[in-house]
């Protein structure tokens, strides 16, 4: 299934090494979307799909404990931007590194603006209408979450 811009990008942090060594291990980086922001569009695609929207946002990706250097993480980073970003995604990375109480670092990576498409396909009993054609998600615009935790509280009344 396809994934957002950010979870790609950490997801190659994740990976990336240098002399031998991870940055940090897998479960100490984490991404999050914030200010998000839409703008609507109609335009056809590939014959039967519609780009029904632009998503823009600014990601956030943030490794605690980190013992690489902000750097070296920000290296990589803008490497992969370079590489994978679109026209309309940012190029430029804002980072901050704050020392833990056991001297490791908390390294935290802003990318001010990545751009996603939302492209719908044309279907028969899709959800979506716009201009009396019904349209539905293709299987890579819609994003699944690969592992989430759920929080409850129990009561036994």
């Amino acid at each position: 299934m396809s994934q957002s811009k950010i979870a790609k990008l950490k997801a190659h942090l994740q990976s990336a090494q240098y002399q031998g060594h991870l940055l940090a291990l897998p479960e100490q980086f984490d991404c999050w979307i914030e200010g998000g922001r839409i703008e609507p569009s109609s335009k056809t695609v590939n014959g039967n799909g519609l780009l029904a929207a632009r998503f823009y946002y600014s990601g956030v990706i943030s490794i605690n404990p980190c013992a690489a250097p902000a750097a070296l993480i920000c290296a990589f980073a803008s490497f992969w931007l370079q590489n994978n970003g679109g026209r309309n995604d940012s190029k430029d990375i804002e980072f901050s590194a704050d020392v833990n109480d056991d001297s490791s670092n908390e390294v935290e990576l802003t990318i001010t603006q990545l751009c996603e498409d939302i492209e719908l396909i044309q279907t028969n009993n899709g959800p979506f209408e716009l201009n009396g054609i019904r349209y539905d998600f293709g299987e890579q615009s819609i994003w699944i979450a690969e592992l989430f935790t759920l929080g409850a509280d129990i009561s036994r009344a």
